[in-house]
């Protein structure tokens, strides 16, 4: 009878120590570069919710959209890297300015990042090497399928521009990718990098002069945070079609979509994120892939477009905004 209360005394005390871990409160820092990851961010914040981490203290450092306070802030938190159990970035560019200050001693878990290998943030995605995980949203490689999705969409389009920022690696890489797979479609795609937005309304305006009648978006921390509802704005009023990398910018008036939810892949950076605040190594916790991209249209701001476009993309559209 002793023995048996001994096990039992034990077991209860078992459960308890696991308690108070699970109940530990933890330090988390999330670095964005701007408005346009946030939601990644409400993702990421419901994962851990969902999984027990309630009891999570979070410091948010934006960068406002602009590379000088992007640097400052990665130069900041690095500094107080220690501070934190853990820290979540929007995506590769946060990780690579974060990790060009020097050895990150914390670990750092991408929201949904592109190009990762390009960024050399590790040298196997199967063995993270610098101290940083997270979640490959594929964004780059999906570039080839968004443009075979667009030519099934717009068939008599041939000429299109794609707004990118080359000196980053994600969008350069991406742009490169379109461009040469457009070719088998038979589609003719130029890049164009744009300073402001007058210089934007001046391009989007004047495109259909040069024969482009089109706009394809490539995953770049600018137009995501700041570009995109422009490019949106305009172009609806100019009725040229938007092709965009993210299903939710959808429900902002682009035409159609490809790829992964922001949600979703900040929500998948989360169960990341709990292993490595449990005690894991970085080392020991493999970058994962984006599940299920979806192929997504609004249907309004197509019907709304002076553009010929193809009824049967309906059929295989995962979501449909009307």
């Amino acid at each position: 009878m002793a023995k048996t209360l001994l096990l039992l005394v034990l077991f209860i005390f078992t459960l308890s120590c696991e308690g108070n871990k699970s109940g530990e409160d933890y330090r988390v820092a999330i670095f964005i570069s701007g408005e346009g990851r946030m939601q990644k961010v409400k993702g990421f914040i419901q994962g851990l919710k969902d999984l027990g981490l309630g009891n999570v203290s979070i410091d948010t450092y934006k960068g406002d959209n602009t590379l000088k306070k992007i640097r400052e802030l990665a130069v900041e938190l690095y500094q107080m890297q220690d501070s934190y159990d853990l820290i979540a970035v929007g995506g590769s560019l946060e990780a690579h300015m974060l990790k060009s200050n020097g050895k990150l001693t914390t670990p750092v878990v991408i929201l949904g990042g592109t190009s990762i290998l390009a960024w050399k943030l590790t040298k196997e995605l199967s063995l993270p090497s610098e101290g940083i995980t997270g979640v490959d949203n594929l964004n780059a490689e999906l570039m080839e399928k968004r443009m075979e999705l667009f030519a099934q969409t717009f068939p008599d389009i041939k000429k299109v521009l794609v707004f990118c920022t080359p000196k980053f690696e994600a969008s350069k890489r991406a742009t490169q990718i379109t461009v040469r797979s457009a070719k088998k479609f038979g589609v003719k795609v130029v890049p164009v990098s744009v300073a402001d937005v007058m210089e934007l309304e001046y391009i989007i305006s004047n495109m259909r002069e040069d024969g482009f009648k089109a706009i394809v978006l490539t995953p770049c921390f600018y137009t995501e945070n700041f570009l995109t509802s422009y490019i949106l704005h305009y172009a609806n009023f100019y009725q040229i079609p938007v092709f965009c990398h993210s299903p939710e910018l959808v429900k902002k008036g682009c035409h159609v979509a490809y790829g992964t939810p922001s949600y979703e892949q900040g929500y998948q950076a989360s169960h990341i994120a709990y292993r490595l605040l449990r005690g894991a190594k970085v080392r020991d916790v493999p970058f994962e892939r984006t599940y299920y991209p979806r192929f997504a249209i609004n249907e309004k701001a197509l019907e709304e477009l002076a553009v010929n476009y193809n009824r049967e993309i309906y059929s295989f559209a995962d979501e449909v905004v009307r």
